[in-house]
């Protein structure tokens, strides 16, 4: 059996965690082999990764450059591809990942990072067979997001989440993978439309 890569991309609170489950339930139950994952990942580099960019981007009193974010976010990356992703997909299963590469590119990009020098970092990452993008407008991103308890300062940047939902959208022009969801829906409706998405373009149903 064929594996396919999906991921899922889009700002914060747009659903992606949520579909993303909700998607590996759907081929589990039609018997298929998933492996659920994520990026940051949760090993030990990608905690790391959490711990200095997420939480404050501290090391040793000193905020880190984007630069050297960009190319943290990559190694974890570079590690997850070639010890998790590829083995699954050589397998067979479905590989269904709650942000990826174009979450790099959407969210450093924003930052002022150049969108070339990012795509080169990442050329090792293998591109998914569908990516779904799961849009969302900035006020409801907010509303849905205000009662976590512990906010990244993704989070707290109104103005860097305008640029990124931004950015998806030009990203969604340059990268063909790239299907775009209207995540306003309940999660239902939502988790339906992803389904047929899928059937559509990966399972030819």
């Amino acid at each position: 059996m064929k594996g396919y890569f999906i991921v899922f991309e889009g700002i914060d609170g747009s659903g992606k965690t949520t579909q993303a489950k909700l998607l590996a339930k759907w081929f589990r139950d039609n018997g298929y082999e998933v492996l659920l994952t994520k990026e940051p990942t949760d090993t030990e580099f990608g905690k790391l990764i959490r711990k200095l960019v997420l939480e404050g981007s501290i090391i040793d009193g000193s905020r880190i450059s984007y630069e050297a974010e960009a190319l943290l976010f990559a190694a974890d990356r570079a590690e997850h591809v070639k010890k998790i992703i590829l083995p699954a997909l050589r397998e067979g299963k479905i590989v269904i990942c709650d942000r990826y590469l174009y979450s790099s590119l959407a969210y450093q990009w924003a930052r002022g990072l150049d969108l070339e020098w990012l795509i080169k970092v990442n050329s090792f990452a293998p591109r998914a067979d569908l990516v779904i993008l799961l849009d969302l407008p900035i006020t409801k991103s907010l509303e849905r997001i205000r009662g976590r308890v512990i906010k990244t300062e993704f989070d707290k940047l109104v103005e860097l989440q305008r640029k990124v939902r931004e950015n998806y959208l030009k990203l969604a022009e340059m990268f063909p993978e790239i299907r775009v969801v209207d995540a306003m829906a309940n999660i239902e409706d939502v988790h339906n439309n992803v389904v047929t998405l899928v059937k559509h373009e990966l399972l030819g149903l």
